[in-house]
């Protein structure tokens, strides 16, 4: 019985490492665009929750319900980004004053916000005591870096669908 070293030379482990290191430089890319579509369908389905959460809390309370975002109450833009607030809106103006009680909030994540355009142009959504939008058509587009990824579609009824972005979706 021949008693040999029981290891690898400098050169196999100098291959190894560089085989390895092919490896991670071309899964990178793959894994990075993984994780990045994690997140958008996260943030869509958060947006979705809290969507159906205000419309379900306006029919249950028998009052509106509205979401807004901004850091501390509704800021009055359309483009939606941080903290998103979903309240009893007790006077039906969109704002969070005093008076109108803070049911649940949310927030959306750092590079994304969310285009919010409605046919009556309010920086926020209101669903009134039977579920409708008061005359709130409109689309939540999902945005990173001016770029549209997803849109939602809300209906006068205060049901949404899902639509791929189009040419006329903007995000800014």
């Amino acid at each position: 019985m021949s008693n040999r070293n029981q290891g690898f030379t400098l050169i196999e482990l100098i291959v190894t490492l560089a085989v390895l290191a092919i490896s991670i430089a071309v899964a990178a890319p793959v894994f990075t665009a993984t994780l990045d579509s994690v997140r958008e369908r996260t943030l869509l389905d958060q947006l979705l929750a809290d969507i159906h959460f205000a419309r379900s809390a306006a029919i249950a309370r028998r009052r509106p319900v509205s979401i807004c975002t901004g850091d501390e109450a509704c800021s009055g833009e359309a483009n939606w980004s941080g903290p998103v607030f979903i309240f009893d809106d007790l006077n039906g103006n969109g704002a969070l004053d005093d008076g109108d009680s803070p049911l649940r909030g949310s927030m959306i994540g750092n590079n994304y916000q969310w285009s919010w355009s409605n046919f009556r142009k309010q920086p926020h959504l209101t669903f009134k005591p039977d579920g409708t939008t008061h005359s709130l058509n409109g689309s939540f587009v999902l945005c990173r870096r001016g770029m549209a990824l997803k849109k939602i579609v809300i209906n006068i009824t205060g049901r949404v669908k899902l639509e791929s972005p189009n040419a006329t979706d903007r995000c800014t």
